[in-house]
C-alpha cells in the first residue's frame, strides 16, 4: 500500500498520483490531515510549529512535520514520548528540495529519519506536492526514505498504522 500527501487539493495532481501507483493520497492543511477520496473526513492534527518539545511530551497532536525547517533534533527521550503518545513524523520531500540551506536540512532530516528508525517511531516520507512538478513516484518515496535511514519494512508498518487510525 502506497500513500502520499500533498500541499493543493488538486484533481489533476491526485489523479497523476493514483496513475503512478498511490493507493491512498492525503491532503495536509490547516493542521490536519484529509483523505481527499472519503465523504467523511478523517482528520489527524498535524502540528509545525515551534515548541515540539512540549507537543511531543504532552501529545497533543496526532502527526509532526518540518522538523528539519524548526532546527528541531530528536533524542532517544522524545523518540520514546513519540512511539508511546502514538504520534507520526512526516518528513516531506519538497522541504528539502525547496530549502535555501539544503545541507543543514539534509543533516537534520539524516538524523531524525535514523532516530526514527532506531527507536521504531512512525515515519513518513511524502512528497509533499503543491504541483506536477513536484510529484514523486511510489519508489522515489520509498528511496528517499532508506536515504535518510528509514528502514522499508518500518515504512510499511507506519503506512498501515496510519490507514488504521482511519
Amino acid at each position: 500500500m502506497y500513500i502520499d500527501l500533498i500541499e493543493k487539493k488538486d484533481k489533476f495532481l491526485v489523479d497523476e498520483l493514483k496513475k503512478l501507483g498511490f493507493n491512498k493520497v492525503f491532503h495536509i492543511a490547516q493542521g490536519s490531515i484529509t483523505d481527499v477520496d472519503d465523504k467523511l473526513p478523517f482528520e489527524l492534527k498535524l502540528y509545525d510549529g515551534k515548541d515540539y518539545n512540549f507537543i511531543i511530551q504532552k501529545g497533543k497532536a496526532d502527526a509532526i512535520t518540518d522538523l528539519d525547517k524548526n532546527g528541531l533534533l530528536l533524542n532517544k527521550g522524545l523518540c520514546s514520548k513519540l512511539k508511546e503518545n502514538r504520534m507520526f513524523v512526516i518528513f516531506k520531500f519538497s522541504s528539502l528540495v525547496k530549502s535555501t540551506d539544503f545541507f543543514r536540512t539534509y543533516k537534520n532530516m539524516l538524523i531524525n529519519g535514523r532516530l526514527c528508525n532506531d527507536y521504531s517511531v512512525p515515519a513518513l516520507y511524502v512528497s509533499f506536492a503543491a504541483d506536477g512538478g513536484e510529484i514523486q513516484s511510489p519508489a522515489q518515496l520509498l528511496a528517499f526514505a532508506e536515504e535518510f535511514g528509514y528502514n522499508s519494512n518500518n515504512y510499511k508498518k507506519s503506512v498501515e498504522l496510519l490507514l488504521k487510525r482511519k
